[in-house]
């Protein structure tokens, strides 16, 4: 069989091929030549692939022929769907010079004023249309000279080998006498350039084809997957009556099991991809169903026992989370596909550095010049710093020792260094930054050199070697892992930028060399070519050929039989793919040459898939019920699953038991731990202690804003006083309410403690200082040059001068107190029969003195209710209402202030009560200064006990209050609950947790 040859769709074919001819001798032959069939037409053709990154070079150079204005970044945008489009003319032998004359303006113009009606203006041409023309008078052209490159370097791609070989059949194969016969196995729909091949060599007696077809889709002229075979038989092509007799009804005639499982997304298809997996093997083990316990292996003269099971992903992007899903005991699979390199961590982390350079925003310097400063946004550099990879360095970098650490002239963080960055940059606020400034914040850490180093979008040279030193650093990284696959993936990176890098080399020296200037190549047109090569590269796996499970696409699948079935992801829109075809032909023009659309794609998809179910026994049918993140899948099920119900079941007349089973995760009759509608929190034992701790320990105790949480929602209290749970830190690019609100309140600080406590004057230069200052250090990385934050800025501008002017027209005001923490000590007996010495305090904005009276301050940037006088229900408003929290604040100010005015005969000037302020009989009021309504002045406490209450009667009365507060808080019959008022929901930190 030395000159006969086999042709088959695919190299694992191949290789399954070469299995089952083995297995029909038991003494040593020579095989005959068998070839996939790309590797077989680049044989007889007598040429080499082009690399993907040499044919767009070469395109490019054959158009600055044509045009030297074409720029390389517009020309990478369309050069690969131009090359496509070459590809399919030359497969489907496309009259070039009657297609590119088509898509000319005059042919265009003519067709156009067919269709106008009677009486109606001609078209003419415009500069659009010129411009658009002009492209496509080009293309010929180009296609000419690209063609005129590669022949003489004896290069070419796919296409163009197709078309090589079909034009020359008769020299290169059926006049060779090195192919004395050759057989075409398990193709369906053939190119043009391959119809005719084969012609000529059938019509020589040189060749012969074997079909794989059924009666289900032969005889159903209705069924796409049998459109091309259809057309060849009823065209008397190729099919003779042998074929027909060899035709089965596999499909409708032989019993099959087939499963619809839907799913809610892609990675839990994987899961139960895997679950099933191994109920079979367990089934297999146990010697039932169709796997038999008397299986023995492969002997000479049989057929091999081991291409049983397929996991099929018509989504290649799933293969890694199959991979994980197959139980741990599952070590003899196949993967006949590659693994993108698209699909890898390392991807991932370059796809951020890239848009981390293309969001760089640029500031003019704070000092009015012309220069220009580059800035990082800080959600690309934290989430570049919690890259999996930069963890990993990270955690490497931590086990170094001391001695090491200090060596690099390095101070340790308190923790982990990016981690560390990462809160600084949220603490601090800091939106943007600068290459110094991250690197300040990193020690100068080599890695944060080499990940926040600015790329010139002029100077790709420069990204390839950041992405070099990038690899170097993360080699203890991959090292550490033992990873098998990412190590692979890192020197499929590596060789990728080794061949950019020469490639562009090239491309700078024969600019030089020409004297034509600058390269035209820029970072953004690297990252579109660098993009593209990874999207066409993978990891090809290395393993045992017969191996009992087989994962692979859909396209490898072709001409293999298989007994159980898996296929993933038949969703409408993946199986088969939606109806896009990138192309620069009109789809009108595509029918009228003949070249393929999305017509042909459905028909030849549909022939894989119901070829693979022929001879499969069991099937199941993976498909997501919701839309995935990429808008490839609607969640809608394939079209070939409805064919499958409602065509090809009743066809089977009960051959095929069709079912769909559900899903559930967990274990069996689990039931539901929490009802979150009904979400409390009994007071355990422990629950008390921490109660306790709080309230009696001389640095914590309750204040206000405690009480207020606590009476508004008993839960949110809990969360935050007992638990500790805070929210996650984010960082606010517009300044929001809180943030304004602490920038007021840190400048009226200053303003009390530095200046009016000591008598200095207050002037508006000195606000305005201070609003700066405090914004530099409060709010580091926010711009306020523009936008949002620029107009905030302005709005407290005014309200401080505003503020300034009001406190000026003051006559006898005298600031005696700024920041200032009021505390006392409360005995209250509990249901125990303790008495716990609970500590009330609070902290005091500011404390004035404005003629005889003492003035308790709080200051609010946001609105302020309170009522006009005292509530009838008063004790119901203080102990139970959620919104009158403002009411509740003021009046435990004024306790605070009588409680230690009775105490110390003052009040305390400083937090250790060395200095008192005298006080005594001196009428005390607390209340607001609202910015809201600067204009109304100082609004007072509304609470009142009496018409003429005295300073005693105040202080008993607010404490018999604080007492029931205290002891409903205590008392372990009442647990912590959620408010039923929504509206304090609202802006709550728990609400995810309370199901809110």
């Amino acid at each position: 069989m030395d000159d006969v040859w086999v042709i088959l769709p695919t190299r694992r074919a191949v290789s399954v091929f070469l299995e089952y001819l083995a297995n029909e001798s038991e003494t040593p032959f020579l095989a005959p030549h068998t070839l996939a069939v790309d590797d077989f037409i680049t044989r007889a053709a007598g040429v080499q692939l082009i690399d993907s990154v040499s044919l767009i070079f070469e395109l490019y150079d054959v158009f600055r022929v044509i045009d030297p204005q074409v720029e390389f970044e517009q020309f990478i945008g369309w050069a690969s769907v131009l090359l496509a489009d070459f590809e399919r003319i030359d497969q489907y032998l496309i009259n070039t010079s009657h297609l590119f004359e088509y898509l000319t303006a005059a042919k265009a113009i003519e067709r156009w004023n067919l269709e106008l009606p009677s009486g109606a203006k001609p078209l003419t041409q415009t500069p659009g249309t010129s411009r658009y023309f002009r492209l496509f008078e080009n293309l010929q052209t180009a296609y000419h000279a690209l063609h005129t490159r590669l022949n003489d370097q004896g290069l070419a791609y796919r296409g163009m080998a197709y078309r090589l070989l079909a034009e020359n059949v008769e020299t290169l194969i059926r006049d060779n006498t090195a192919y004395e016969k050759v057989y075409f196995v398990g193709f369906n729909a053939l190119s043009r350039a391959e119809e005719h091949m084969i012609r000529v060599l059938v019509d020589a007696q040189k060749a012969e084809l074997f079909w794989d077809v059924d009666t289900y889709y032969m005889d159903n002229t209705a069924q796409e997957a049998g459109d091309f075979l259809r057309k060849y038989r009823d065209n008397g092509w190729f099919f003779t009556k042998a074929d027909r007799e060899r035709q089965e009804n596999n499909l409708a005639g032989t019993p099959k099991n087939i499963r619809v499982v839907g799913v809610a997304n892609a990675s839990m298809q994987a899961k139960v991809a895997g679950k099933i997996y191994k109920e079979w093997e367990a089934a297999r083990g146990a010697g039932r169903g169709a796997w038999g316990a008397d299986e023995s292996p492969s002997a000479p003269g049989s057929t091999p026992q081991a291409l049983k099971t397929a996991i099929v992903l018509a989504d290649e992007s799933l293969l890694v989370p199959v991979l994980y899903a197959l139980d741990e005991s599952v070590t003899d699979l196949n993967v006949t596909m590659g693994l993108s390199l698209r699909s890898s961590l390392l991807f991932t982390l370059i796809d951020t550095l890239f848009e981390m350079q293309r969001t760089v925003h640029e500031f003019r310097d704070r000092d009015g010049q012309e220069r220009r400063i580059p800035k990082f946004h800080h959600r690309h550099v934290v989430k570049v710093l919690n890259h999996p990879f930069i963890k990993q360095y990270e955690r490497i970098r931590e086990l170094m020792t001391p001695e090491e650490t200090a060596s690099n002239g390095e101070t340790r963080p308190p923790e982990p260094l990016f981690q560390w960055i990462s809160k600084t940059i949220v603490k601090e606020q800091r939106v943007y930054l600068t290459e110094k400034e991250i690197r300040a914040l990193g020690n100068d850490d080599p890695l944060i050199r080499v990940l926040f180093s600015r790329w010139p979008n002029e100077e790709p040279l420069r990204a390839i070697q950041a992405l070099y030193d990038l690899i170097e650093l993360l080699r203890d990284v991959y090292r550490t892992s033992q990873d098998a696959i990412e190590i692979e993936y890192l020197y499929l990176f590596f060789s990728l930028l080794k061949q950019l890098e020469t490639t562009l080399d090239t491309v700078q020296q024969t600019n030089r060399n020409g004297g034509e200037g600058s390269p035209p190549v820029t970072v953004r047109s690297f990252r579109q070519f660098l993009y593209e090569l990874i999207r066409q590269t993978s990891i090809p796996f290395t393993s045992e050929g017969n191996s009992r499970l087989q994962v692979m696409g859909m396209l490898e699948t072709r001409a293999l039989d298989f007994e159980r079935v898996i296929i993933l992801s038949v969703n409408e829109g993946i199986l088969p793919q939606s109806r896009r075809l990138n192309s620069l032909i009109p789809f009108d023009i595509s029918l009228e040459m003949g070249l393929p659309t999305y017509r042909e794609q459905e028909a030849v998809m549909a022939y894989h898939f119901y070829r693979l179910l022929q001879r499969a026994e069991e099937v199941v049918l993976l498909h997501t019920t919701s839309p995935d993140a990429y808008g490839n899948s609607k969640g809608e099920p394939s079209r070939f699953i409805r064919q499958i119900e409602y065509e090809l079941v009743p066809k089977a007349r009960g051959l095929i038991r069709l079912s769909r089973p559900t899903v559930r995760f967990g274990p069996a009759g689990s039931e539901q731990i929490a009802d979150v509608s009904e979400l409390h929190v009994p007071k355990t034992d422990g629950i008390l202690t921490d109660l306790r701790k709080l309230l009696t320990d001389p640095k914590r105790g309750i204040y206000p804003s405690y009480v207020n949480q606590f009476v508004s929602c008993s839960m949110r209290f809990y969360f935050s006083r007992i638990v500790g749970i805070s929210e996650e830190d984010d960082i606010e690019e517009k300044m929001g309410a809180i943030d304004f609100g602490n920038w007021l309140h840190k400048v009226l600080e200053r303003l009390d403690k530095e200046y009016r406590l000591k008598g200095k004057p207050v002037s508006e230069p000195l606000i305005i200082q201070l609003l700066d200052e405090e914004f530099s250090s409060t709010m580091k990385g926010r711009v306020v040059e523009s936008g949002m934050n620029l107009l905030l800025y302005d709005l407290a501008k005014r309200l401080m001068l505003d503020f300034q002017r009001q406190q000026s027209s003051l006559v006898g005001l005298e600031v005696i107190g700024s920041e200032q923490t009021l505390d006392t000590f409360l005995a209250v007996p509990i249901d125990t029969g303790e008495t716990l010495s609970v500590r009330i305090a609070g902290k005091i904005d500011r404390i004035e003195r404005f003629g005889d009276q003492i003035r308790i301050i709080d200051y609010k940037t946001g609105k302020v209710d309170l009522p006009s006088r005292t509530p009838e229900n008063l004790a119901e408003k203080l102990l139970n209402d959620g919104q009158s929290d403002k009411m509740r604040q003021v009046w435990l100010y004024k306790y605070l202030a009588l409680k230690n005015i009775s105490l110390y005969g003052g009040l305390p000037r400083d937090n250790n009560r060395q200095v008192i302020y005298p006080a005594v009989g001196m009428p005390v009021e607390a209340g607001f200064y609202s910015f809201r309504d600067l204009k109304g002045g100082f609004r007072s406490n509304p609470v009142t006990f009496g018409r003429d209450e005295t300073a005693a009667e105040y202080i008993a009365e607010s404490e018999n209050l604080l007492r029931t507060m205290v002891q409903k808080m205590i008392s372990q019959a009442v647990s912590f609950q959620k408010t039923d008022n929504l509206e304090t929901c609202k802006y709550c930190d728990y609400k995810k947790i309370c199901g809110r």
